[in-house]
């Protein structure tokens, strides 16, 4: 991926480091944050038309499976994953964040490659996703020149491009629906919000639990939800049994039984290696 300076300025399109294009509001953190996530209806929508619209939304951006990408991004993932929930905690940004900047970096290894050998590459690659991401969320996102990846820190210059060059693959489309939206709602419809107090926190761990174990692209962000909700409740389900509380919902885009079934298993078995 060749990185070559350009006369160009690119100033004007990237937002201000200092974060003053954000309007003014209160900070929250990952215990407020679904609560945000899940009143962003509008008013003229009822709260099963807006999901239909969500689920409708995640079509545009599923891909293929990102094993497609080649070893690099495979032997290189787990490695940035773990750099960015690091950032998490290091700056406090919110599970949005952090979720988009993962997504960022999925999305752009499924039309670009990264030569092997170049793990600088991925660490900047990495870093421009979390600015973006974070620019896109956060009140008071951090300067470029805060970012450092394992000794690895980048000029503001050389990161701009990079961003530039993310935004380009991506066709400037940094807004898309995550998990986090709808936790609220299939807890609801699949009878668990009384489970357990600790129930959204720990789906929340589920879903960074599979952030870690494949790309976001495998599944769609509701498929991730749902697969975390029943994974936070405790019950440990068969393909039958989830079948019949997933058809408890209905929505005029089906979720993907399978998909939802694969993603949970894949949750379970990542917290059960953990707990070893």
């Amino acid at each position: 991926m060749e990185l070559s300076d350009r006369s160009a300025s690119f100033s004007t399109l990237f937002c201000p480091e200092d974060g003053s294009y954000i309007a003014a509001g209160d900070e929250y953190d990952d215990q407020h944050e679904l609560f945000i996530f899940c009143s962003e209806s509008s008013p003229l929508q009822t709260e099963d038309e807006y999901i239909e619209t969500l689920v409708s939304e995640e079509r545009s951006l599923l891909g293929d499976d990102i094993s497609a990408s080649g070893t690099s991004l495979l032997c290189n993932r787990y490695e940035f994953v773990r750099w960015i929930l690091k950032m998490k905690a290091c700056f406090g940004f919110s599970s949005q964040t952090a979720y988009l900047a993962v997504t960022y970096i999925d999305r752009f290894f499924l039309r670009r490659t990264i030569d092997e050998g170049k793990t600088w590459a991925i660490k900047l690659l990495s870093i421009s996703c979390l600015s973006l991401a974070s620019k896109m969320e956060e009140y008071s996102p951090p300067l470029l020149s805060e970012y450092c990846f394992e000794g690895h820190r980048f000029s503001s210059q050389v990161t701009q491009r990079m961003e530039l060059l993310v935004l380009v693959t991506l066709e400037w489309r940094l807004s898309s629906v995550t998990p986090f939206v709808y936790l609220r709602y299939f807890a609801s419809k699949f009878n668990f919000e009384q489970r357990s107090k600790n129930l959204f926190s720990l789906a929340i761990s589920f879903i960074f639990d599979i952030l870690e174990a494949a790309s976001l692209m495998n599944y769609r962000p509701s498929a991730i939800a749902a697969a975390a909700i029943f994974a936070a409740s405790g019950d440990r389900l068969t393909n039958n049994l989830l079948e019949s509380k997933i058809n408890t919902v209905s929505l005029s885009e089906s979720l993907d039984i399978g998909q939802v079934f694969t993603c949970y298993n894949a949750m379970i078995h990542k917290s059960k290696k953990e707990n070893l």
